[in-house]
């Protein structure tokens, strides 16, 4: 299946198309975060801290760097 398409219009907007918008389920008036990549730009859904809190919970931290091997 080719990859959807995406039209920028005169006014510099972007209409996503529907079946990845359903595909991903992404509604009206959600947030999304736009990041610069290379020569492109990656969209994903707002996350917050609150979100992301706890989920490194367990994670092997052996041989990480601390701040004493800082300059």
């Amino acid at each position: 299946m080719p990859a959807p398409i995406a039209e920028l219009s005169p006014r510099h907007r972007i209409e996503l198309p529907k079946e990845l918008r359903e595909e991903l389920k992404w509604k009206p008036g959600q947030k999304l975060m736009l990041m610069r990549r290379h020569d492109g730009v990656f969209i994903c859904p707002e996350v917050t801290f609150e979100q992301l809190r706890g989920i490194a919970k367990g994670a092997n931290t052996e041989g990480c760097r601390d701040r004493n091997d800082r300059y």
